[in-house]
């Protein structure tokens, strides 16, 4: 919708929250004083992890949240009751209100509208918390911890939005923090085999760039490096024991919420910018250098410094006029520390999000057959 001039733009997650605590909470307050919910906004949209701007309020962005039930019984007299309550409400001068709107691929997407008549809808989602955990990540709550299966393809997108969004109302019966602290990170030896497999990635790839430009193959060379400058990305996410969003807020994240990532970034920058694969090679050594000292800190817990050196500094490759940082050794390091055997017998590629780039690979019906890849 078009947007006054005198409708500033708000953060999503608080026009959400003040959508929660100003309209929303007074209504249940005094009309279902004993319904015990969850208020949250978690799952898709950008307002999410913080990343929305101005352009965000075209679709999917307004004051929108998840009402979170233990059973069904109130969801549709609560879907009425906020039909009939909310309509001609504003907060923060912006409506309550929002249109149905059908996307090419089927998908329906809420458009927040002025308009205030039969064909809009409030923004509230209401669900039990079970339907939204089956719906966002197909996984069970209530059944234990995640499996391994689970933790290799949860989309670590989905799970960011679990960590980083904002609960405004939680119960002791449903308890969702709970649920949170669960997904709050990957389990250790799951934590170690993701560090080792992007390690192995860069090790599989790192002198193909090289291989590639001395063939004068200067585009195959710069495609290569992009690649490589992906997984220094994801590597430092996972060192930091951070989740790493999808490909729209990849660099918005590394930048924003990473120790590392504004340092590294100019230097992956001029990797980008290079001419040659000789100027390529340079920078992202100094990337890589970077992330094996990181890798040295973060793991000095865990790996014995007296029986395992994980090299840090570059090396010339088999003879040939390249250098590398010998990814492949450290992530043999790395792999090593695993004490699951389980874990330590998975095929080197880590969870999905390593080796599918597709981005309907996050939707979860998909997961089931995905899990079998590592059963």
């Amino acid at each position: 919708m078009p947007y006054p001039d005198n409708v500033p733009f708000i953060p999503g997650l608080d026009l959400c929250e003040r959508f929660f605590f100003d309209l929303v909470k007074p209504l249940l307050d005094k009309d279902y004083p004993s319904l015990e919910y969850v208020a949250c906004r978690l799952g898709e949209g950008s307002d999410v992890l913080g990343f929305d701007t101005n352009q965000s309020r075209d679709h999917d962005w307004g004051p929108k949240f998840d009402l979170l039930l233990e059973d069904e019984q109130h969801i549709d007299e609560l879907n009425t009751f906020f039909s009939k309550h909310l309509r001609g409400k504003l907060i923060c001068g912006y409506s309550t209100q929002f249109q149905r709107f059908t996307e090419q691929d089927g998908a329906t997407t809420l458009i927040n509208t002025p308009d205030d008549d039969e064909s809009t809808c409030h923004g509230i989602r209401i669900m039990t918390m079970k339907q939204f955990f089956v719906s966002y990540l197909d996984w069970q709550i209530g059944t234990g911890e995640p499996t391994l299966e689970d933790w290799l393809t949860f989309p670590s997108q989905h799970l960011l939005t679990i960590v980083r969004g904002r609960v405004f109302h939680d119960c002791s019966r449903l308890n969702i923090a709970r649920i949170r602290t669960q997904l709050a990170y990957y389990p250790k030896d799951i934590w170690l085999y993701l560090i080792g497999c992007c390690w192995q990635r860069i090790g599989q790839e790192e002198h193909l760039m090289c291989r590639a430009g001395q063939a004068e193959d200067e585009l195959g060379s710069a495609i290569i490096a992009s690649r490589l400058i992906r997984d220094v990305m994801r590597l430092t996410f996972l060192l930091e024991k951070q989740y790493c969003p999808y490909a729209k807020w990849l660099g918005t994240a590394f930048r924003r919420c990473t120790t590392h990532g504004s340092s590294l970034e100019p230097i992956l920058q001029q990797v980008q910018l290079a001419q040659t694969w000789q100027e390529r090679e340079q920078y992202i050594n100094q990337a890589y250098e970077r992330l094996a000292l990181l890798t040295k800190e973060k793991l000095s817990d865990i790996i014995d410094s007296t029986k395992y050196s994980i090299p840090s500094e570059r090396s010339q490759f088999h003879g040939r006029p390249f250098y590398v940082i010998n990814g492949g050794a450290i992530a043999d390091i790395i792999f090593a520390q695993i004490e699951n055997a389980q874990i330590r017998q998975l095929p080197r590629i880590g969870s999905t999000d390593l080796f599918i780039d597709n981005t309907d690979a996050m939707l979860s019906e998909l997961r089931l057959k995905m899990k079998r890849i590592f059963q």
